[in-house]
């Protein structure tokens, strides 16, 4: 995994395996949001559908955690995040990034 992924963020050892973790952080992409809106400008309500902006998008963030034995085997592994954010990390795992 390490070859593939960098050094890992942390690693800590815990009776004999060691748990490796790598993080992962992405800005999404700023993406309209609808809305809707009454006005009563003339006096009766008026629906109207709106597109607003977020002013920046939203950090987004993805962990890795990796237990491996001593040997070095990963025996498990754990994705915790925005599928947005993992993707950058799968696919250097995947080795295409």
């Amino acid at each position: 995994m390490a070859a593939r992924l960098g050094p890992p963020d942390s690693q800590q050892q815990v009776d004999g395996p060691t748990v490796y973790v790598w993080e992962s952080q992405m800005r999404a992409p700023v993406t309209p949001v609808p809305a809707t809106r009454v006005s009563y400008a003339v006096g009766l309500p008026n629906t109207v559908d709106t597109l607003a902006l977020p002013v920046q998008g939203q950090r987004e963030t993805c962990v890795l955690r990796a237990v491996a034995d001593g040997a070095g085997t990963v025996a498990s592994s754990e994705w915790q995040g925005s599928k947005a954010a993992c993707f950058a990390l799968s696919q250097k795992l995947a080795g295409k990034g």
